[in-house]
Parts: structure tokens; sequence; C-alpha cells
């Protein structure tokens, strides 16, 4: 059976390159009918935090991630230490009494030589009795990895094709670190074996650890299994994607109300090639039969924020049930402080959901139907001060007080008062405009005056007359 697992570490906010690892995993498992498993690698016992822990599970449950198993590395220690005794009494790994300024001593002198720096191996060659006695002296000591000289392991990367590296490059490297703690590359492989993965999928950050751990797999006699490196997410100037790009959190995206079924589509995009060329909306299921690694690209991917939002906005016109909009809309309403009925804010996204493109700025774009006091930009002031305007809006008085309101009504009011004064189209609606709605820009005055009540559409015209002291002669 095919078992795929994500194994973040609760160091900070979800980044978008490792939710897309995140995807990819959960995708494979369950293309193949397989397992998918979270497991949090929390034992940075300094950086994790059970808040950052809470928020990554929420993140990718809001992504649409179900893992069938859940694991904490620090609930494993008992385990780790097992097998790192193993290795110690088989002699693939050995106590390193050598201190911290020991260690820096030997870093300097590669540099000052211009080497890259490998530990000498000075405490491999001690005997057992040195090692007892120094034990016995309460000296501290790390675990080191007996590496064998001169290797070169080999492997297969499911997308990077035939890498091998000579492990001279690495030297022998520690597996347990002085205070106990154990690093890395020593508890993903006991992990990863005792829990079944046959397929780990991670950045190619991750390619240089790989025969390190291949060689502990084989020193505790666990089989090897297939790599797939995903290629690194660059920003739009071809630089790795970092907080100088902008948003680059599930988070981050969450919070700017962007749909979890697009960032999810849009992240699949971000290097998988899906078999319909051109094709860019995809269901959750029709990526689960759909996803292969083999279709992975090898080479870096560009993040664009524009198509991320584009698909968002796609989503919210045409994906989304009018039902599921709206739950989706409420809580961000409410978080800007507007209070709505249901059914209202029902009325309201059915006439305006083509005109936004995450549900931040759908509260920010449609204020004018939830705000009980509004707002008067710079512009639409100068609109509103134009005597002209003041005349729009008495005369617009006059001819709605006695109608029913509605889009098409309005559109024949302001004809008429366009007739009847002589102005253009566009300032008729200026004016109407920038005392309905505060901005010069925004939903169509017709659709506001559809779903506003008409006693809120009068006093807001009243107001923006006695904001200007028009006095009717």
């Amino acid at each position: 059976m095919v078992v795929s697992r994500f194994a973040p570490s609760p160091t900070g906010y979800l980044h978008l390159g490792n939710a897309r690892t995140a995807i990819f995993s959960y995708l494979f498992a369950r293309h193949h009918g397989g397992k998918f498993i979270l497991r949090v690698e929390d034992t940075d016992r300094e950086r994790s935090t059970k808040e950052f822990e809470r928020m990554l599970l929420e993140d990718l449950t809001w992504l649409g991630i179900e893992w069938d198993e859940f694991y904490r590395q620090s609930d494993r220690f008992d385990v780790y230490k097992h097998y790192a005794e193993k290795l110690i009494e088989s002699g693939h790994a050995y106590p390193c009494f050598c201190s911290v300024e020991e260690l820096e001593e030997e870093r300097k002198r590669a540099e000052e030589k211009g080497i890259p720096y490998r530990y000498s191996g000075k405490c491999r060659v001690l005997t057992k009795e040195e090692m007892e006695r120094l034990k016995k002296e309460g000296k501290p000591y790390a675990v080191r990895f007996r590496v064998p000289d001169g290797r070169v392991v080999v492997f297969e990367d499911i997308i990077k094709g035939h890498i091998a590296i000579n492990v001279d490059d690495f030297g022998d490297f520690v597996i347990v670190r002085s205070d106990g703690t154990p690093t890395y590359n020593f508890v993903v492989v006991v992990d990863d074996a005792l829990m079944g993965v046959t397929h780990v999928i991670r950045g190619e950050d991750h390619i240089p650890n790989t025969p390190k751990q291949i060689l502990i797999y084989e020193a505790l006699g666990f089989p090897v299994p297939k790599f797939a490196h995903l290629p690194v997410i660059l920003g739009e100037d071809r630089s790795k994607l970092s907080k100088r790009h902008g948003a680059v959190s599930v988070r981050n995206y969450r919070e700017e109300g962007v749909v979890a079924e697009a960032l999810l589509n849009y992240l699949c995009l971000l290097g998988w090639s899906p078999p319909e060329e051109g094709r860019e909306v995809f269901s959750k299921e029709e990526l689960i039969a759909l996803f292969k690694l083999e279709d992975v690209n090898s080479s870096p991917a560009v993040f664009n924020r524009d198509k991320l939002l584009w698909l968002s906005g796609l989503y919210i016109r045409e994906v989304l049930s009018l039902d599921r909009l709206v739950d989706e809309f409420i809580p961000f309403l409410n978080e800007a402080g507007y209070r709505a009925e249901k059914e209202y804010v029902r009325r309201v996204l059915e006439k305006t959901r083509d005109s936004f493109e995450t549900l931040k700025c759908g509260v920010e774009r449609l204020k004018p139907f939830f705000a009980e006091e509004l707002e008067y930009s710079e512009e639409a002031l100068m609109v509103l001060e134009n005597e002209s305007s003041a005349r729009v809006l008495w005369l617009f008085l006059q001819m709605a007080q006695d109608v029913e309101l509605s889009g098409e009504r309005v559109k024949a009011i302001a004809k008429e008062i366009q007739k009847r004064l002589g102005l253009k189209a566009k300032d008729v609606w200026h004016a109407l405009r920038a005392s309905l709605t505060g901005e010069l820009e925004g939903v169509g005055v017709d659709i506001l005056c559809d779903i506003l009540p008409k006693e809120r559409v009068l006093s807001r015209l009243t107001k923006a007359l006695n904001l200007v002291g028009f006095q009717q002669g």
C-alpha cells in the first residue's frame, strides 16, 4: 500500500511551499488509495509552539486536507532513544565528547584553509574504556553516525532523476545532541520506517539530507522509501518566494478571504502539469483522479498573486453555491463591524458576486449595502459640492417620493433628470453614486437601489444635500 506523509515543524505559519508539499503528498496517497500521515516535527523545543501547531492543523483542514494518522515527534522520544542505542551497539554510531569550543576551532581551521568543514572524526577512534571513563567523569556527549569512507550514495528521484552524492562531502554527523534531543535526519528515518512510509515527497532543499538518511535506513535494516523532491516556488522576480514578495502563508490568504478551493487549485498548478492543457479549474476529486508525481516539473514554478486572486474571483462568481458564499462571507462582514440578516446578505451577493475576488475585498466593495453611516471620499465630496449635482439629488428626491424604487425605476428617473437639467449621463450618475456610496467607483447605483430599503436611499440623498448646504431657490 502507498503511504505518504507531510511532516511540518510548528515554528511559524504554513508557508505556501510547504502547503503545496502537503497537497501533493495528500493527492498522491489518495490517487493510489493509500494512507496519508500528518506528523508534527516539534523536536525543536525553543521554536516549536502549540499555537503554531493549532494554526497549522486549522489551515490544512481549511484547505481540505484530511489525514489518516497523526503523530507528534515530542511524544516519541523513547522510540528514538531505543534506535540510537541500537546504532551505538552495532557500531554505526558513537558518543562524541568534543566541546563546542573544540568544534568551533575545527571549523575555523577549515575556513582558513578555504575548504568545507566536516567533523574530524577524532571521537570515532575512542576505545570503549575511554568512552566509559569520559562518561563517568560526567563529560557531556552527542551521538554521531559513523559515515563509511569513500561511499557514493545513489538514488533515483521520481522528479529529479538520478542523483549521486559522495559521503565525504559531509562526514560523521550528529544524530542525538548533547542535551539528549534527537536531530532531524535521525528521527525522520525512524518515523518514516516505523510508519510504513513508501514515498517521501518534500522540497528539493532536502536533497542534501537524503544520503545521510539512506545510510541510517541501511544501518537499521529498514527498507529505503522512494523519494520525490519538489522544485522551489519562486516570486515573480525569480528569487525564492519569501516575505518580501508579500503574503506567503496560507494564513495570510485565508485572512484575505481567498476561497480555500481556489488556493488548493492554484497551488496544484505550481509545478504540476495536468493532462488537460489549458484547463485551470479542478475539483478536489478531479485532482485526486488526475494527479501523478511523474507529471510534476523538475524546474521551479513562479507564484503569481494576480493569477491566484483571479482564480479566487472565478470561484466566487461561478463555482461556489450561493448558500456557501453567504456562509463564507458573513464572518468577514461581522469582523468588519457590520451586521445584517442572512437573507439580506444573500440578496446582495446574488447581485454582486461578480464584482470582487476575495471575501475581504467584497466586504469593502459592498459596504454601501451594510454601512449605517457613509464616509465620503474627497473626490465624492467635490462632486457633491457642484451645484448641478445638488440639483440632481433634489430632483431625484422629489421624483422618488411616491414610487417604488427598483433598478429599472432608478434608470428611468436618472434619464428624466438628465433631460430636464440638460446634463450628461455621467454627471447624473456621479452625483447619485457619490451620495449613495460615498465613492465615485463601486457597485452599480441601480443594483444598490434594487436592494437597499427605500427609506435608506432617501435619507442618504437628504444627508448629502444637507452636507453641502443646498437650498432650493
